[in-house]
C-alpha cells in the first residue's frame, strides 16, 4: 500500500513537473509582448508550480522521494524560462522544503546512532 502511494506521487509530481515545464517552454517561446492571454498563461503557470511546491511542503517532515530529487531542478528549469517571475522563483519557499528535509535527514541519523 505505501509502495502504490509512492508511486503515484512520483507519478502526479512527474505529470505535473511537465506540466509546469511544457507551459513554462510555451510561454518562454511567446513573444515577448505581454498581452492579456500572456499574463493569463503566466497566471496559470504560477498557480500550478506553488501548487506543487506547496504539496512538497505539506509532505513534510517525511517528505516524498519526488520532490527530494526533482522540485530544485525544475523550479529552477521554469524560473530561468520565465525570468524569475513565479512566486516560487524568489518566495524561498523551495530552500524551506530542503532546509526541512535535511533537519530530518540528519535527526533520522542521529537517532539512529544512539
Amino acid at each position: 500500500m505505501v509502495t502504490t502511494k509512492k508511486a503515484m506521487v512520483v507519478v502526479l509530481m512527474a505529470v505535473l513537473g511537465s506540466s509546469v515545464l511544457v507551459g513554462a517552454i510555451s510561454l518562454y517561446n511567446r513573444a515577448s509582448t505581454a498581452t492579456p492571454n500572456t499574463i493569463e498563461n503566466q497566471s496559470t503557470l504560477n498557480t500550478r508550480l506553488n501548487s506543487i511546491v506547496d504539496f512538497c511542503l505539506n509532505s513534510l517532515p517525511k517528505g516524498v522521494q519526488a520532490c527530494d530529487n526533482q522540485l530544485k531542478d525544475l523550479v529552477s528549469q521554469v524560473c530561468s524560462a520565465n525570468s524569475g517571475q513565479l512566486d516560487a522563483c524568489h518566495n524561498g519557499k523551495v530552500n524551506l522544503y530542503y532546509k526541512a528535509r535535511s533537519a530530518e535527514q540528519s535527526k533520522s541519523i542521529s537517532n539512529k546512532t544512539r
